[in-house]
Order: structure tokens, then sequence, then C-alpha cells
């Protein structure tokens, strides 16, 4: 690994990189580069969902939210449910290599690449099963490498305490065996944004000791290029002046939010409230909330700058056995995901924690909506795909996964709907095509394992 290298001159890179990179601008249509950018992230929880209480209820274009995406209310006329899809066979339990792995397991490796998990005991799963890694390209850098997306950054992996480093932790894959580890610390991620002082794209090295002084002594970044930035100003229209300053503005919050400042900017939230129970790391466990909104703010601004256009966002790691003392939340999430009960403790626990990640959902789309592009909003160019490893918590299905997109893509999917395959079936690698052809990969006819079937999800754009 290069050492890390920390000068003025470094920063100011950095922090010009950060108001350049903003997109669209005026200058740029100057020269005929008039498309408005479609953008993907994936966005994942564990543990699944309860069916009864997840998938809308009433017709397609005429439906209510289930109680536990109650949180996406506002965004309903531009998301999309996409009920009765499954994971391929070769995902399932079964003679096709099914078995390899545990539900969980195969669900996190299977998710965006449709393929098995590869054989191997690096991992043990529940019931002994093992496998490797998994065993091909996942859709996000496919469409990475295929789009090449003139960026900073081909694609960018971000995690929320993810820590692990086995196959229920990596969703993103740039080959069979090759899992791409998530960032996780939202100053590296900041850094490697804006500063231009830490290592590779994939996330190596660590943030710079200066830049950490830096921080501690609050002195902004931006404060270093204001001159580069008032000039800038003078060189771009009205509308991208005006988008500009709210790009600033936000950053601002971001850094300031990072090195305890309290400021309310654009985007800043209230702390959490500290749990009271001290058998666990409270400090860390009580950063849940905020790290994961810094890297949903990072994440929205990383897509405005256009410093990338593919985002994968991972919330802890599949079979999550994370805690929620801050929810007031007994017992680990993995654990009161299985409570068969219909009442109880446990089962509106399970609730709770469910609700609370559609609601950091609706956080991350309400960024995103509030960044004017075109005709529309950031979140009306991107193609936000909802995910967990499994469908019902109880039992492990992998057979009716929960699924939702949100945004259209710049218009490539009709929105306000809420779709049900259930009648005939439609594998994940079925979806995966359709977000290639939304995504601009149009002509791609499959993806993933071959049992599989091929060509997209019919109706969907």
């Amino acid at each position: 690994m290069n050492p890390l290298r920390f000068t003025r001159r470094n920063l100011l890179r950095g922090g010009l990189a950060a108001t350049a990179a903003i997109p669209l601008l005026d200058a740029r249509r100057a020269v005929g580069q008039t498309d408005v950018p479609r953008r993907l992230v994936v966005f994942f929880i564990p543990n699944g969902t309860r069916n009864q209480l997840f998938w809308p209820t009433g017709t397609e274009t005429d439906f209510q939210l289930g109680p536990l995406a109650a949180p996406l209310e506002p965004f309903k006329d531009k998301l999309t449910f996409l009920r009765g899809i499954r994971l391929n066979d070769s995902l399932q339990n079964g003679a096709l290599g099914g078995t390899l792995g545990s539900e969980h397991a195969r669900g996190t490796g299977g998710m965006l690449t449709a393929r098995p998990l590869n054989p191997g005991t690096e991992f043990v799963s529940f019931g002994n099963t093992t496998s490797g890694w998994g065993s091909g390209q996942s859709i996000d850098q496919y469409l990475a490498e295929r789009l090449a997306p003139p960026t900073t950054f081909p694609s960018l992996q971000l995690g929320v305490h993810v820590r692990d480093t086995e196959v229920r932790a990596r969703i993103a894959y740039s080959g069979s065996n090759q899992p791409l580890p998530p960032r996780e610390d939202p100053k590296e991620v900041f850094s490697a944004l804006f500063g231009n002082v830490v290592g590779s794209s994939q996330g190596e090295g660590g943030v710079d000791p200066a830049l950490e002084r830096l921080w501690a002594q609050r002195k902004s970044v931006f404060d270093l290029t204001m001159a580069e930035t008032n000039r800038l100003m003078q060189i771009v229209g009205a509308e991208d002046r005006i988008k500009l300053e709210a790009h600033l503005a936000a950053v601002r919050a971001i850094e300031s939010r990072m090195v305890g400042e309290t400021g309310s900017g654009a985007g800043a939230v209230d702390d959490c409230a500290a749990p009271t129970l001290v058998d666990v790391d409270l400090a860390v466990d009580n950063q849940y909330l905020e790290a994961g909104q810094l890297q949903m703010d990072l994440a929205a601004a990383a897509l405005a700058c256009d410093q990338t256009r593919i985002i994968t966002l991972q919330w802890s790691y599949a079979e999550s056995e994370h805690l929620f003392q801050f929810l007031s939340i007994n017992g680990n999430h993995h654990a009161i995901s299985h409570d068969f009960s219909q009442s109880g403790t446990n089962y509106e626990a399970y609730n709770r924690i469910q609700t609370w990640y559609a609601e950091q959902l609706a956080y991350f789309l309400g960024k995103l909506d509030s960044y004017a592009e075109g005709d529309g909003t950031l979140l009306d160019n991107t193609l936000v795909f909802f995910a967990s490893e499994i469908g019902e918590s109880t039992t492990h299905d992998l057979t009716l996964m929960p699924y939702v997109l949100a945004g259209s893509a710049g218009g490539k999917v009709r929105t306000g709907r809420s779709l049900d395959f259930s009648a005939n079936r439609r594998d994940n690698n079925q979806l995966l095509v359709s977000i290639a052809h939304a995504m601009g990969a149009e002509d791609l006819e499959s993806f993933g394992d071959p049992s599989g079937a091929t060509g997209p999800l019919p109706g969907l754009t």
C-alpha cells in the first residue's frame, strides 16, 4: 500500500474535485454533454421481512403500503413494489448447488450475482453447511465495467456497522471469489470523495493523521478552496450556481457533524439517544443511526457531484445480530427475527426494527429528492434497489424476496405501482437484467446462472 500524503496542494485538489464535479454544469452543456446521468444504488438491509406486514394491499396503481413500509408513504408515487420474485434454482435448496451455505449466505452472495456460492470450507453456516465466496460478478460491477461512466469512482461500496469479513457480509463482487469490502468509516469516505488524501477506490488505506488533526481543529476543507469556488461561481449559469451553493452547504453540514459540531445545516439530524444498558459496547451501537445517515449523506453527495453513478449501501450483514438499544429493544436482530408468534415483545421488536430500516430508506430517498436536476430530481434519475438476503424472516424463504425499486432511472421505470409476479415464476436474474436495461445496457439478454429465467421482467418499463 502506498503511504498517504497530506499536503495543502492535495487538499486543494480534493476540494476542487468536490466543487468541479457538480453534474450538468452549463459549461459542460456548452460542449454537448447534455444527457442527465442515470444512477444505481443498492440499499441492503438484513434479516428479511414479514410478508403480511410488508407488501401493499389494493391494486397495481391504487394500493396501500404495508405497516413495515409505511415510512415510505411520501415517496409512494416514486416506488415500484416487486412481489413474487424468487432467487433462481442455483440458490434454492436442490440438486443445482443451492445447499452450499445457509439461506442467509446464499441470499447475500447471490442477490446481485444470480449465481450460487462456490464450494469451499472457508465459511460454515447454520447447520454446518459450508461454502466459499460468490461465484460471479454482481450487477453493479457489471454495469460499472460495461458502461464505464466518466466519474472519479466507477463504483462505491459503502457499509454501516458491517463488522464481518465473510460471505454473509459481502454483496458486491468484481468476479468469482472476488468480493468487494464496503467502506464503513464516514471520515474515510469523506476523505476519498472530497479530500483526495486516501488510498484506492476499493477501500485500501485509512485517514491521514494530518487530516484527523485538521478535523479536530474544526477547520473546513472548503475554507481553503473558497477563492476557487468563487471563481467557479462566475463562470456557471444561474441555475447551476444555485445547485453549487446547495451542494457546498450540504458538504459543510456533513463535515461539521464529523468533527463534533452541532450545526443544523442541510441534512443535519439529532444525535441518537444514549442507550441505558451497560452489557454491550454502547459507544459503537449508539452510532448506528448517525453513522448510517452520514453514509447516506455522503452517498447522495457523491451522486450529486457525479463522483460515481453506482453505489452499494449495506446495513450490517446478513444474519445480523446487531443490537437496537437505542430503540429500547432487548435481544439481537437475528434472534428476534425468528420469533414465530404473531404478538408479544419480540414480534413488536422485529416490526419496529424493520420499520426503522424503512425510515432510513425514506431519509435517503429524501436526500436524493432534495437535489433538483433537469425537469425533476436526483431521485428521479436514480434507480434505488431495496433488498434483503431472505424473504420471510421466520422461515428463511428465498421464493418471495422483499424487493422494491425507488426512482425511475430517468423515466426508464414506470413508478407508483405494486406489481405481483406470483402467478408466474420470475427469477432474480430477470430483475437484474431489467436493472441493466434501465441503466442503459439494453442489449443484455441474461445475467447470472443459466438455471434462471432470461430476459427482463415484463411490464416494468
